[in-house]
């Protein structure tokens, strides 16, 4: 009896411990839709609309609550910590093709419609694409 309530438990705790690792963190700050820095919405909606095929040359940056994307990768949230008001230091998991990496990255959200999105030393501003259905990600 005291071998199965122990078996019970730890099987209760493996199941526990890969539920927590699937768990995603979400970036709520960014808000609601796509963002993407300089003509990436223009990019996203002739994609969505069928004038461009996505591709390497035509997939731009983009920005959701779920993290950064490009045609190559993009790095997921893995823990978010703010830092003064509107902005928000992340540690993000990353992948381009078959290179997995953590890092560092810093919002800072500037006006309703964007996020400057700075790490390493290098910083680009994101805006929120207007007038996506949503098929494009």
């Amino acid at each position: 009896m005291l071998r199965s309530a122990v078996l019970a438990a730890g099987l209760s705790l493996i199941s526990t411990a890969g539920y927590c690792a699937e768990e995603k963190t979400s970036g709520a700050f960014v808000g609601e839709g796509i963002y993407s820095p300089t003509t990436g919405c223009k990019k996203l909606k002739d994609i969505e609309s069928g004038k461009a095929t996505p591709n390497i040359a035509t997939y731009p940056l983009t920005l959701t609550q779920e993290g950064t994307r490009s045609w190559e990768g993009g790095c997921k949230f893995e823990s978010i910590r703010e830092t003064s008001a509107n902005t928000f230091e992340t540690k993000m998991q990353c992948s381009e093709g078959a290179e997995e990496y953590e890092e560092t990255v810093t919002f800072t959200r500037l006006d309703a419609d964007r996020i400057k999105v700075a790490s390493d030393g290098e910083a680009l501003v994101y805006e929120r694409c207007k007038g996506l259905k949503g098929t494009v990600e």
